[in-house]
């Protein structure tokens, strides 16, 4: 067996590496200052994520796998690695820079490119740390399995080792504070402290937690004992779940929507505790023999947990085809499948023996993992070129209607791929055989966030405000005090075609309710109600859904009208569902007023 790893850090690679912190916090605040500035290459989303992937990357790879600052290998793979995280991080500043985006929606891009690195960094720096430890390419599987956990027992020290430090600074300034000397809290909100300081602190604490190997190998061996323990529990559930389902049957697996999900960290867990607990005697198992047997038949019956784990998303995704997360899913999927079919064929043919043959199987899909994770963030293997493609095919098929299509999903969650995706869809001859299509794409190509409110039509022209409604009874004319109402108060309206439905209510006395149902009359109805007596037109009050006879059957056309539904005057039905309408406060008080105000007239003239 090889020995516990022991080196500890030599002078110059401990000072290296506090120094590689250094230049690391430098790096990231003067990108931040970009950012704040709006000053290249922040306006470049490609420069920007360029450099941010390297600024994040580059030193995380030396501190997970420097072993001696003077090796030469650190600079054999300098190279290498920067184009490997520069091209990353062009490519996810592409995808906003052709989309026409300033930045990832929602954060979303930038925390899946950050995982699928960080993971990959992880394996790549743990066998470049093996080899020069080794000085030739031999990778033991005992080295590797003891350097991850030094690895990521460090991350997990550093972590907390800074959010300690920053807890101590921010005690340090709230005393202060409580007796009028803002000096320190002003000083530990500054960018220039921030970044350089915290950069420092965590070099200096990488150094610390590297020296204690001791102290990280109690804890791994700790982590493993416990691992060992839960060990066949987990096997059990595994054994036990597979076992009741011919009694249950699949049907409640596929209606849960996140069996898959389930499934995939069941599988995971079992694999790690496996790996964990019988990593350290290949030829010997730390169970007897019932115990050893019912893990081993818990790791023979893995590949049918991923079938059914596969066949449940498989399900998912013939009912509402693919997306960026159901992709991701099917990526892990087959990751997965990867070693639970490894293990099972090993554990079934090799039995007893099957532990040294898993090790080796390890290493080689740790390298495929990595490879896999990075194909995916690149052209080669985009999934948001996958999910865009399949989104634009179910509308053109006609599977989704176009106006329950998510054009907003191509137009931010896939960006460049999404936007493409998009334009062929308004050039298509689908699109010419549904008009609607083209004034739905032209809106959201004009929108810069999802969530934006800026009217995408004049809102000085009537006719163009008009257009962005539907209306029933269908073909019914809104007045020009509505329109003027509509172009100020309802601009998310106004960001998509009919996104919003006018509803005509003929009321007695010549009066009318017009009730715009915001989001169109899907599951749950809500928006405005506006009063028209006379030529006058006022916002009297909210509109909301009061349910259906059947319910999810919200659907107006042609000629229907609403009817009071007596004896209440404030609830609305078409014979199938319920509208009901709410006076403001504003309005009501209004009512109160005009008639002091006749009153005092009528006083004043006599």
């Amino acid at each position: 067996m090889i020995p516990t790893i022991t080196s500890k850090l030599d002078s110059v690679s401990r000072y290296g590496l506090i120094i590689l912190a250094v230049i690391q916090g430098y790096a990231l605040y003067f990108l931040h200052l970009a950012v704040d500035n709006e000053l290249w290459p922040a306006t470049d989303p490609r420069w920007m994520f360029l450099f941010y992937s390297m600024a994040i990357g580059v030193p995380l790879f030396y501190y997970l796998g420097l072993e001696r600052l003077t090796d030469r290998r650190n600079a054999w793979v300098l190279g290498p690695l920067l184009l490997l995280l520069g091209g990353l991080g062009w490519h996810l500043g592409w995808l906003n820079w052709d989309a026409a985006l300033p930045g990832p929606t929602r954060g979303y891009f930038g925390f899946v490119l950050t995982v699928s690195t960080v993971v990959t960094l992880f394996i790549l720096a743990l066998f470049f740390r093996v080899w020069c430890i080794n000085q030739q390419a031999r990778f033991d599987y005992r080295q590797l399995l003891e350097l991850s956990w030094q690895n990521a027992l460090t991350l997990v020290q550093l972590w907390l080792f800074i959010a300690v430090f920053w807890g101590l600074l921010l005690l340090w300034a709230g005393l202060f504070k409580v007796i009028d000397i803002d000096f320190f809290s002003e000083l530990f909100e500054e960018l220039l402290f921030v970044y350089p300081v915290t950069a420092l602190v965590g070099g200096w604490g990488l150094v610390l937690i590297r020296e204690r190997i001791r102290l990280i190998a109690t804890v791994q061996a700790m982590c493993e004992g416990l691992t060992k323990a839960l060990l066949p529990l987990a096997a059990l559930i595994m054994v036990l779940f597979l076992a009741a389902l011919p009694f249950t049957g699949l049907e409640r697996i596929w209606e849960t929507g996140h069996a898959a999900l389930l499934m995939m960290w069941l599988a995971l867990i079992l694999l790690f505790f496996f790996n964990s607990a019988l990593s350290e005697n290949p030829d010997k198992a730390p169970y007897p023999v019932w115990l050893r047997t019912l893990v081993y038949l818990a790791v023979a019956l893995l590949p049918f947990n991923s079938l059914l784990a596969a066949w449940a998303l498989g399900l998912r995704i013939e009912q509402y085809g693919l997306t960026v997360d159901r992709l991701w899913a099917a990526t892990l999927q087959l990751l997965i499948a990867g070693f639970t079919v490894s293990y099972a064929v090993l554990v079934v043919w090799k039995r007893s023996h099957a532990l040294a043959s898993i090790q080796r199987t390890n290493k080689v899909m740790a390298l495929v993992m990595a490879t896999v994770l990075v194909l995916i963030n690149t052209p080669v293997a985009d999934l948001r070129a996958w999910a865009a493609a399949s989104q634009a095919g179910r509308l053109e098929a006609g599977k989704v209607s176009v106006e329950d299509f998510d054009y907003a999903y191509l137009r931010f969650d896939l960006a460049a791929y999404g936007v493409r995706e998009l334009r062929r869809l308004r050039d298509s001859d689908f699109a010419a055989a549904n008009p609607a299509v083209v004034g739905r794409i032209d809106a959201i190509l004009l929108q810069e966030s999802r969530w934006q409110d800026t009217p995408v039509v004049d809102v000085n022209d009537p006719v163009a405000v008009a257009d962005m409604f539907a209306v029933v009874p269908a073909g019914t004319e809104l007045p020009q005090s509505l329109l003027s109402l509509l172009a100020d108060n309802q601009a998310s309206c106004l960001t998509m075609p009919e996104e919003c439905t006018v509803i005509q209510v003929p009321l007695e006395a010549g009066r009318t309710y017009w009730m715009v149902a915001e989001g169109g009359l899907k599951s749950y109805v809500h928006g405005t109600v506006y009063l028209q007596a006379g030529e006058r037109v006022s916002d009297m009050g909210a509109l909301q859904g009061a349910g259906c006879v059947e319910s999810g059957t919200w659907e107006l056309t042609g000629d229907e009208r609403l009817v009071p539904v007596e004896p209440h005057s404030d609830v609305f039905t078409d014979g199938e569902c319920f509208f009901l309408v709410r006076p403001s406060t504003d309005y009501l008080k209004s009512l109160l007023v005009q008639p002091v105000g006749a009153a005092q007239m009528e006083e004043g003239g006599q």
